[in-house]
């Protein structure tokens, strides 16, 4: 039997250009991790296929239950395939940041994308742009 839980944390995405932006406060469980709104998937869809980044702007308890983790694990590999290649982390007035860096490092961690830490958005974006451009002469998006 498969138990259904209500959606813990909140999530908000929305898309800038090249970056998906994800902002929220956790705790976050698997749940809290399904993109209902057709706009936004096909906005992110239409991301695919070229360099695109994500900017993570978390707050609170910025941690995931283990079920979430290798659900996110799963959705970074495939993304990666899609073209995704950096992921900037913010994490501001976290209650628990060595614990959320450290699931952030064990989600985002994979092999072949760029991930970073900051304590200020405007970095974070202008390390995201340098990371987007400097993938756009990656053999991998060249036609």
């Amino acid at each position: 039997m498969v138990r259904r839980f209500s959606m813990h944390g909140s999530l908000s995405v929305a898309v800038e250009g090249r970056v998906l932006v994800l902002s929220g406060s956790g705790p976050w469980n698997s749940e809290s991790l399904q993109l209902t709104d057709v706009s936004i998937m096909q906005q992110v869809q239409a991301l695919y296929g070229s360099p695109w980044g994500v900017l993570g702007l978390f707050s609170g308890e910025a941690v995931y239950v283990p079920e979430a983790i290798q659900k996110l694990q799963k959705q970074v590999s495939h993304e990666l395939k899609l073209g995704r290649v950096a992921t900037a982390v913010v994490l501001k007035n976290v209650e628990a940041p060595r614990l959320s860096k450290y699931q952030f490092e064990l989600i985002y961690g994979s092999e072949g994308h760029n991930v970073a830490f900051f304590e200020d958005e405007t970095a974070a974006r202008h390390w995201l742009q340098t990371e987007l451009a400097a993938a756009q002469s990656d053999s991998r998006f060249q036609a």
